[in-house]
């Protein structure tokens, strides 16, 4: 599927069951916050990881897994390319890892979901798509994006 393609809706429902890191399986509830959070993911340019790709050795994109420590949450996960890990310096590889976790969790903050607080540096996990007591969240093709930033909010 063309991940640069424009119908973003579509393709979060073909990406939400195909990103999902270590075989795990999602909730409904799961399934269905996958689906908006990569709508924002492709939205940023960002490409999806996929089982299927993976399987062809291509495993570098944006995966999921389900939050250990709550039911429905979800932590979206930057998957870099396993075998390029032996190539890079630890340091490097690491500094790669908290970028683009810092960069996530700016780019789903920025777009209205609820995110446990954390280090900027780990994983985002996705409480919900609001914060309790917040504005609804609009989800359409015109919901803004902000894509590259690093810094906090």
């Amino acid at each position: 599927m063309d991940w640069k393609g424009g119908d973003w809706a579509t393709q979060a429902r073909y990406y939400a069951g195909l990103a999902v890191l270590d075989g795990a399986g999602l909730t409904e509830r799961q399934q269905e916050l996958a689906q908006v959070v990569f709508e924002v993911v492709l939205k940023a340019g960002l490409q999806p990881y996929s089982i299927e790709a993976d399987a062809e050795g291509e495993a570098t994109g944006v995966g999921l897994a389900p939050a250990k420590h709550r039911a429905h949450a979800l932590r979206v996960v930057w998957q870099q390319d396993p075998p390029a890990e032996s190539r890079t310096p630890a340091e490097v590889w690491s500094a790669q890892q908290t970028a683009m976790s810092q960069a996530l969790r700016t780019i789903l903050s920025a777009n209205g979901f609820w995110i446990e607080d954390g280090p900027l540096g780990q994983a985002p996990v996705v409480l919900g798509l609001t914060r309790p007591g917040g504005p609804p969240r609009r989800v359409s093709p015109r919901t803004p994006v902000v894509s590259g930033g690093c810094g906090r909010r």
